[in-house]
């Protein structure tokens, strides 16, 4: 198998990865048997059963599943979104977007819809985008982890897990790595192929 066919099938598959993990609702969930009143959460997502928030003093009951920005949750938005989240929020997204352009111009160039001195050029780039993709998710990583530890964001943090989504998320890093690597050998293949 070609180097480079290799490389953009990776990125492909990470890109896939990032995209379920980017829109699911189960990167924190509760234990099924503890009758926590946090059910589920993923970025953009929160699942209550029958939750009360303790600041409102409307003492409004929140239950089933209501994207972050839903007009029945505004009162909940500052406790839901404290900054370390949306700053979770963001570094995902922007390795989605990089993901999905680097995935496209190497497409691109793969299928040889550009000069073929620019290919490695491409391959070069590609790989060095990967990288910084695979930094943002590792920060992302690190920062949610931690951050669903913390006892003012989710009730007892302690019946609460990492779920599924967030560890596709991390598959998504580890394929960018293999990606990027990927994309450094095809990019040096290339280069041998003009040497002979």
């Amino acid at each position: 198998m070609e180097k480079a066919t290799f490389a953009v099938f990776l990125l492909g598959f990470a890109f896939l990865c990032m995209v379920i993990a980017f829109a699911t609702p189960y990167w924190v969930e509760s234990f099924a048997k503890s009758g926590n009143q946090f059910v589920k959460c993923g970025l953009w997502e929160f699942c209550f059963n029958d939750y009360i928030f303790y600041k409102d003093y409307n003492s409004k009951r929140f239950l089933g599943c209501f994207y972050i920005f839903d007009s029945k949750v505004r009162n909940l938005w500052e406790w839901l979104s404290p900054p370390w989240f949306v700053a979770c929020e963001v570094m995902a997204g922007v390795s989605l977007l990089f993901q999905c352009l680097t995935l496209i111009v190497a497409s691109i160039a793969y299928w040889r819809c550009m000069p073929p001195y620019f290919k490695k050029v491409v391959y070069q780039a590609s790989m060095g985008v990967c990288l910084g993709v695979v930094v943002l998710i590792l920060i992302t990583l690190i920062v949610y982890g931690i951050g669903k530890e913390y006892r003012s964001w989710m009730p007892r943090p302690d019946q609460n897990y990492l779920s599924w989504g967030y560890g596709l998320f991390a598959i998504s890093g580890i394929v960018t790595l293999f990606a990027g690597g990927a994309f450094w050998a095809a990019s040096i293949s290339d280069i041998e192929k003009d040497l002979y």
